[in-house]
């Protein structure tokens, strides 16, 4: 597979028309997922995601063992040049740290506000024991994941090609796993991208159910499935600009309730871990 021009490799389709039917049938999955209410969002997004990360985590592992050698280069690789002078002094340092913080945020959805909505729909008698459960999300996308993806870019000798993010991180899978680890890849983003459109659907029905009624929430869905097929026949730049703005305008409210609310968060916090010392919870 061509992972430069897919549009040539699609069914010998022209661009717009593989973008057009992407769209559609995505647009269509999701329609039949997000109707059907919470608990079908719950259990298709719960059995999507685990299966999702562990093919993932094996395919790195084995991508690890047959190159074990490049492993510790590879780290040291990214400590140095993440202190390299001549970066920070050019500025090139700071544009990646604004790059690497729009997609943290678009990888673990820290600060968004976003989360609290699907974990405040647990069933637990401590909000704490839930907060903790939520911070695992963070440290396996970003932590975990984006640290093995960058080793195995690095060790693939994929970081040298002048190329995009996705393309770079594609040419290395297919590389290091015997030319097909590329269409494994797809596979893994296909499933993370699906389980993602089912719970964000669910975020803004709820924001603008609470905005003005549950009734004209509901409303929120048909505006979702149309907005699924206008980013898959729009550019890549417009849409990525379009979730950047987003994201801003969900991060700058919800930090200064972050703000308000910590002494809340700190005082129940303590509570629990000194419950949790004496076993009393």
């Amino acid at each position: 597979m061509n992972v430069v021009e897919p549009s040539r490799t699609l069914f010998e389709m022209s661009e717009v028309n593989w973008k057009w039917t992407v769209g559609v049938v995505l647009a269509i999955i999701t329609s039949l997922v997000i109707f059907g209410g919470l608990t079908k969002i719950a259990k298709v997004a719960s059995a999507i995601v685990p299966f999702m990360v562990a093919i993932y985590l094996v395919a790195v592992i084995i991508v690890m063992v047959l190159n074990s050698s490049q492993i510790l280069p590879s780290l040291k690789l990214i400590i140095t040049e993440a202190w390299n002078f001549k970066s920070l002094a050019t500025g090139g340092f700071w544009g990646l740290v604004i790059i690497g913080v729009r997609r943290a945020m678009f990888s673990n959805e820290a600060g968004l506000g976003s989360a609290p909505m699907y974990h405040g729909q647990s069933k637990t008698d401590n909000p704490i024991k839930e907060g903790l459960v939520a911070m695992l999300g963070p440290f396996i996308d970003t932590i975990m994941v984006c640290t093995f993806t960058a080793i195995v870019i690095i060790l693939s000798g994929a970081y040298l090609e002048d190329s995009s993010g996705i393309v770079m991180t594609l040419s290395a899978f297919e590389t290091t796993l015997f030319g097909w680890g590329d269409d494994l890849l797809m596979l893994i983003v296909t499933a993370f991208a699906l389980s993602t459109l089912f719970t964000y659907s669910y975020y803004g029905v709820k924001c603008l159910s609470f905005l003005t009624s549950p009734k004209i929430g509901k409303f929120y869905n048909w505006y979702f499935v149309i907005m699924i097929v206008f980013a898959a026949v729009a550019s890549l730049d417009l849409v990525k600009n379009l979730i950047d703005l987003s994201y801003a305008l969900m991060v700058i409210p919800n930090m200064i309730a972050v703000l308000l609310l910590a002494p809340k968060v700190n005082a129940a916090a303590k509570d629990y871990f000194l419950k949790l010392k004496h076993g009393r919870t």
